[in-house]
């Protein structure tokens, strides 16, 4: 069972992890190409265990650091980017303010770019009439790219975050979809036959061994993550604040590395 996702840590990174507390001194050639890495990701991997400190290496040998040093570096770095970030938050208005300021003495205004409203505020939306239009203004408004994981089927009861009609109109504008899923969702034949609708339209679908937190990123510029995370009912925290959003991605971009492509054989 993967355990470390909420550290930062990638289901493939954490098996190497594991499996080198089991066969401490393994050599770097066998952990590159263990059968738990997707297709010439491996060196990626023990790269970022060394960097992390969970890892050293000694003459081509890898060796595990202890549990208790790790899990404790990792979630003091895992502080210490949330302290950041939101120290970050903290200066969003003053810094609109001050940018609104600047355009409004500008003397060409129309040469001015505006600030998007996604980054001028983190915007908590609970009810679900307002989430559901929310999260259909930015598919409808997203142009290039959009990154999304979970697929929600569509429902009275609680708002979607990704739909198999909104990711398909979006493909039919030309936005690239990229969407993780979770292995467990593929139990379900309905599932399996939407994101096999989807490959066909053009999204590119990965599944991942276990389930995350459900996120969406718009063009590389607005996010979305839940209040609570096992619950995505209870809400949506939307932003354009460059720290979360590049945060979210970041991790979006680990995961999607990790992950397995779709089949529906």
């Amino acid at each position: 069972m993967h355990r470390m996702q909420f550290l930062g840590i990638t289901p493939a990174e954490e098996e190497t992890y594991r499996h080198l507390l089991r066969h401490p001194g393994s050599s770097v050639d066998e952990i590159v190409a263990a059968p738990w890495h997707p297709r010439g990701t491996g060196a990626a991997v023990v790269a970022r265990l060394k960097a992390l400190g969970a890892v050293v290496e000694d003459d081509g040998a890898l060796w595990p650091e202890k549990p208790e040093l790790v899990v404790g570096r990792l979630a003091e770095r895992l502080l210490t980017e949330l302290h950041t970030i939101t120290r970050g938050l903290a200066q969003i208005y003053p810094m609109v303010l001050s940018l609104q300021d600047e355009a409004a003495a500008g003397s060409r205004p129309e040469e001015v770019d505006t600030p998007p409203p996604d980054a001028r505020s983190v915007e908590r939306i609970t009810d679900p009439a307002a989430l559901r239009a929310r999260v259909e203004a930015l598919a409808l408004g997203a142009r290039y790219e959009v990154l999304a994981s979970g697929l929600c089927e569509e429902s009275e009861h609680r708002p979607p975050w990704v739909t198999v009609s909104l990711c398909l109109r979006m493909l039919d504008r030309g936005v690239t979809v990229r969407l993780l899923v979770w292995r467990s969702a593929l139990a379900g034949p309905a599932v399996v036959a939407h994101l096999r609708r989807l490959a066909d339209a053009g999204a590119l679908v990965r599944v991942l061994p276990t389930s995350d937190g459900p996120m969406v990123v718009h063009d590389g510029r607005t996010v979305l993550v839940p209040v609570v995370p096992s619950d995505i009912g209870r809400g949506a925290f939307v932003t354009g604040e460059p720290g979360m959003v590049s945060m979210v991605v970041n991790h979006f971009e680990r995961l999607w590395a990790d992950a397995r492509e779709f089949e529906d054989g």
